[in-house]
């Protein structure tokens, strides 16, 4: 895919003394057409890495380089309004970029139809809800036809709903236009949702950029395992075959050719984890007791004790065993070898992040 916007030797500091913060970023591409979500935990340095692409904050040594002439345009956590109506709003933001006339009347009604806004066109935009600004902001950036489009928290402070129906709108504009977007999200499952890459920080460092499902399935480390939501991290001992032995009764199969003896975290996505109902999903890891569930509507999380390790799995909520399982239960598991992720383990006994 062709690059549109580069980050190369990044460095940018914040404060001094023990508040300092600094952001390193070796090399980082944003293409044309695709979603780049950026993840990693509070404090990572998600919002420093948007600002500086921005060319809002200075970095203090290398560059970051537009490759095309499209405008790299930024929608800010807490978006604002101006003055007047949602359409003023969208047409002098092209007005201040000498579009044309007519082309302001196209672009801007293309934009507010194309956020599900149009029927609000001759609101004033101060009286607009906090789902409905959040759509305008889109629509007057995708109306200034950027090459580039950063987005900070474009789902902060929404209600379920309006967070998917947003991220529906936002791949549906991507696709029509082929800006390259970059995303900075704290919800995994909206990152999930509109991403076709992850890029995850850990402590102000880049530690990984991948495609989505190579990130999700296969962290380089176990900071990042929790980050994109494998929660299931044992520690382990590798034995001959690619088993990973958890204790002396507990084993999790594997594909990986790590030697015998080997310190290792075994990681397994809850959703990769099955209540073995006789399907054949995968290869039997034994029993484990049904200690906490909890249910959203859409998944029901069962946590479970398996021999001294705490495990998670999600089941469909109100079918099946999520109607009929129940705390202190014993079920069965098992796993595919392949759903099974090993990481290295400096130090035995060295508990997983949390």
């Amino acid at each position: 895919m062709n690059a549109v916007l580069q980050v190369r030797d990044l460095v940018a500091r914040r404060g001094s003394g023990s508040g300092r913060f600094e952001l390193r970023v070796d090399a980082l591409d944003v293409h044309a057409g695709e979603v780049l979500a950026v993840l990693g935990p509070n404090g990572a340095g998600k919002s420093t890495l948007l600002l500086t692409m921005a060319g809002l904050e200075a970095a203090t040594r290398g560059s970051v380089e537009r490759i095309t002439d499209g405008a790299v345009t930024m929608v800010f956590q807490r978006p604002i309004a101006f003055a007047g109506t949602v359409q003023h709003n969208v047409r002098i933001a092209l007005r201040s970029q000498g579009v044309a006339t007519d082309e302001i009347d196209r672009r801007s009604a293309d934009a507010l139809a194309h956020f599900g806004i149009a029927g609000l066109s001759l609101r004033r935009a101060s009286g607009l809800s906090g789902g409905e600004l959040r759509r305008l902001a889109l629509a007057r950036a995708f109306a200034l036809e950027p090459s580039v489009l950063l987005l900070d928290e474009p789902f902060d402070d929404l209600d379920s709903e309006a967070q998917e129906s947003l991220s529906y709108d936002l791949r549906s504009a991507l696709e029509r236009t082929g800006v390259g977007v970059v995303v900075v999200t704290h919800d995994l499952r909206r990152a999930v949702m509109v991403s076709d890459r992850m890029a995850v920080l850990q402590k102000g460092r880049l530690e990984q950029v991948d495609a989505r499902q190579t990130v999700l399935e296969h962290p380089v480390s176990p900071e990042i395992a929790r980050v994109v939501g494998m929660t299931n991290l044992i520690p382990a001992t590798m034995e001959a075959g690619g088993q990973a032995a958890a204790d002396a009764s507990h084993r999790l199969p594997s594909l990986d050719a790590r030697p015998a003896g080997r310190h290792v975290w075994a990681g397994i996505r809850p959703e990769h984890l099955k209540v073995d109902i006789g399907r054949g999903e995968g290869e039997s890891i034994g029993k484990a007791e049904v200690i906490r569930i909890t249910t959203d509507g859409v998944l029901t999380t069962l946590d479970l004790r398996w021999g001294e390790h705490l495990l998670r799995t999600h089941l469909v909520a109100g079918r099946g065993l999520a109607r009929e399982v129940r705390i202190a239960d014993t079920v069965l598991l098992s796993v595919r070898p392949q759903d099974v992720h090993i990481l290295d383990r400096p130090r035995a006994g060295i508990q997983p992040p949390r």
